[in-house]
């Protein structure tokens, strides 16, 4: 079932008034008034402000070229395909394609006019549509103003739980493959990159809007919180784009082992594996600490960069290229490596995150 939003309802509610205060006033055509008070109710005050002064520009723009045309060339059929022709081009050319079909509608109205009344009418609709554009920016303004920084930080949680979920998952899909089908999860792949599309939208509304946010850092600037979203939201589509890679690795590692007669998985391959397995662990414990830290606005103890995991990881290798040699195994130790260094990159660049915003300067290993 569709959800009914606010803007919905800010939007049918500025058409009655609009309707209304036109038709007190006995001002025509009120309907023109209400397609600008629709036009005009944009999903951020800033966009709603921004598009009001250009569909003035637009509506003048329009009026003049009618009130032009009209008393050199009279309010006929063909004066009107032309001005229309003319109207576009300027509006094109002034950057305002937005505005073509409303400056339009407003040449043809005032041509529309008997001669003698060209300048009435085209001052009659030029205050339709202002009276279309104030009510919907009072009332965008006042009634449920948007709070896309409150929004985005929603989504944003949500949006790193599955994309840290997804990445962990092709690690754990990696590890776990041995002579079964494939597993890729498409559907948490695809609501990932929806999610981050949707963060991103988000962002940048946020920003429009000449503020930041509505909440505020116990020990950080609160103008800082946007620029530290924007780069948990790059965070989390590198992520995907990672555990994407991970995955086009499992076809050729079930092919070449099928081929090979799915030999069984030695001691030494299976400590490398368990060492893998223990890095998606740590994505997680540097994950929550990063959440806490731009979504819960809450402190969080630094993270060490060290080279312990990726020591143990260099051993396990050691010990099992000792043992087996030959291209088979030359394959599965590439495919190991492919899929460390994508943990390496994920694990380091969050820790650099949650350093970074906390001002440790460690964090730029």
């Amino acid at each position: 079932m569709y959800k009914i939003g606010a803007r919905i309802i800010k939007t049918g509610l500025a058409v009655s008034v609009t309707m209304y205060i036109c038709r007190l006033l006995n001002i025509e055509p009120a309907l023109f008034g209400a397609v600008s008070a629709v036009v005009n109710m944009q999903p951020s005050v800033y966009l709603t402000l921004k598009t009001a002064r250009e569909q003035i520009v637009v509506h003048i723009l329009g009026a003049v070229v009618g009130l032009a045309f009209g008393y050199v060339l009279g309010g006929n059929p063909l004066t009107m395909g032309i001005a229309a022709v003319f109207v576009i081009a300027l509006l094109v050319n002034l950057n305002l394609k937005s505005g073509l079909l409303m400056g339009i509608v407003a040449t043809i109205f005032v041509l529309s006019s008997p001669a003698e009344q060209f300048l009435t009418h085209a001052l009659g609709r030029t205050a339709v549509i202002l009276i279309g554009l104030v009510v919907a920016m009072l009332i965008n303004i006042m009634l449920w103003p948007p709070r896309h920084s409150h929004l985005l930080n929603k989504k944003l949680r949500a949006c790193n739980d599955v994309a840290v979920n997804y990445f962990c998952q092709a690690v754990q899909d990696f590890v776990s493959l041995e002579d079964q089908e494939i597993p890729v999860p498409y559907t948490q792949r695809e609501e990932a990159n929806k999610l981050i599309e949707e963060c991103r939208l988000l962002a940048e509304r946020a920003r429009n809007e000449r503020h930041n946010t509505g909440y505020d850092y116990q020990f950080l600037d609160p103008n800082h919180w946007l620029p530290l979203a924007e780069q948990l939201i790059h965070y989390n589509d590198v992520m995907v784009d990672k555990a994407n890679q991970i995955y086009e690795l499992l076809p050729s590692r079930l092919e070449r082992r099928v081929q090979h007669g799915s030999l069984p998985i030695s001691s030494e391959f299976r400590s490398m594996l368990d060492i893998l397995e223990k890095g998606g662990s740590t994505i997680k414990r540097v994950n929550e600490k990063l959440v806490t830290l731009v979504c819960d606005k809450s402190r969080v103890e630094p993270e060490e960069i060290s080279e312990n995991y990726w020591e143990n990881l260099k051993e396990a290798i050691d010990k099992w290229h000792k043992k087996f040699t030959g291209n088979y195994y030359l394959h599965a130790l590439i495919e190991i490596g492919v899929v460390a260094n994508e943990i390496r990159w994920v694990s380091r660049e969050g820790k650099s995150l949650v350093n970074g915003i906390l001002g440790n300067k460690s964090a730029n290993d």
